[in-house]
């Protein structure tokens, strides 16, 4: 037996429908007009709106209210290429800004393993965020071989797409990028560079770049705010026939190597 909906999803849900006929940035009723509207407690509304925001309909700003949010971009996956090449085709305008650069750092066990460093080895840091309508949608975090990094010039990487300015230095194509995706929590630097509360959900892409000879060039890890993006894949769908099959099934839960660009 189906149980009763709670008073504030309820709320909610009367909120989303009326919401999606409103334009971006468009101002709504305060909290207490709104809780005398639906006649519930503020406190119960502010569940409602709560559930709302993580949803990414709306961005509540202290001293201004509550406003629609702009719609969330669509990061497409497959066909897999730069976040650049992808708003660039889309028409979405977007910058990039860099946080951070660091020509010689210490990575974390993971990017060394993916970079193929030696066990004590260091790695160029870059720290980045993405930003389409003034709000940040992703932070990057990249790591690069030393030979690599000292070669870097990240102001480059403000007004070019970051996967040709990496080719332009090695003088070679990336021809595969072998990735994963994890929604996790947001650690408090990631968080940060968001403007996320630590521990917010977000997808985490954890990436690296391959040349043609499977050198790899680069490795790191992508954040997306998941109320911001969304996320699209076109690709075949081949469903088994039969139980000889499932040997040519995809593993889920196993990395995926697709050739483009992240």
């Amino acid at each position: 037996m189906t149980g009763k909906v709670p008073q504030y999803q309820a709320v909610a849900e009367a909120l989303r429908r009326e919401i999606s006929e409103l334009a971006p940035n468009t101002l709504l009723p305060t909290e207490q007009q709104l809780a005398r509207r639906f006649g519930i407690s503020r406190v119960t509304l502010r569940e409602a709106l709560d559930l709302l925001e993580r949803g990414g309909l709306i961005s509540r700003f202290r001293g201004r209210g509550t406003v629609v949010s702009p719609p969330k971009i669509t990061r497409r996956f497959s066909p897999l290429y730069s976040f650049e090449r992808d708003l660039t085709e889309q028409g979405v305008a977007f910058e990039t800004r860099v946080l951070a650069y660091q020509p010689k750092s210490i990575v974390p066990d993971f990017i060394r393993a993916r970079l193929r460093l030696p066990g004590d080895g260091s790695a160029g840091f870059l720290s980045l965020v993405r930003l389409v309508d003034d709000r940040i949608v992703c932070h990057d975090r990249r790591h690069y071989p030393m030979a690599i990094a000292a070669r870097i010039e990240p102001h480059l990487i403000e007004h070019r797409d970051a996967s040709q300015v990496l080719e332009d230095l090695v003088g070679k194509r990336i021809t595969a990028v072998d990735w994963e995706s994890e929604i996790v929590p947001s650690s408090m630097d990631v968080a940060a560079a968001l403007g996320l509360s630590p521990g917010g959900l977000i997808l985490a892409n954890t990436f690296t770049y391959l040349l043609e000879d499977g050198t790899p060039v680069e490795a790191g890890v992508i954040s997306y705010r998941i109320d911001r993006c969304k996320f699209k894949y076109e690709v075949p769908f081949g469903q088994a026939a039969g139980a000889d099959d499932d040997a040519e099934r995809p593993q889920s839960g196993a990395s995926e190597r697709a050739a483009g660009r992240k």
